[in-house]
């Protein structure tokens, strides 16, 4: 099964949960840590990941220092 590189906010919210994250911080979220492609703003799988295990503050936000 293909696990895809960039999720959409509603595919975010869906993966973690939308009682568990509202509409307003998985954009804050996507603003911070995501890409924009066009008018899409897309979260990257690590950023997914990270967030699941805990570990989003070991992250750099998007476009500041790294890859």
């Amino acid at each position: 099964m293909h696990t895809p590189l960039l999720y959409t906010v509603s595919e975010l919210r869906a993966l973690i949960g939308h009682e568990r994250l509202g509409r307003d911080v998985a954009y804050q979220l996507a603003r911070r840590y995501g890409v924009r492609l066009g008018k899409r703003l897309l979260v990257p799988r690590r950023v997914v990941e990270a967030l699941l295990e805990g570990r989003l503050e070991e992250l750099h936000p998007a476009g500041v220092g790294g890859a």
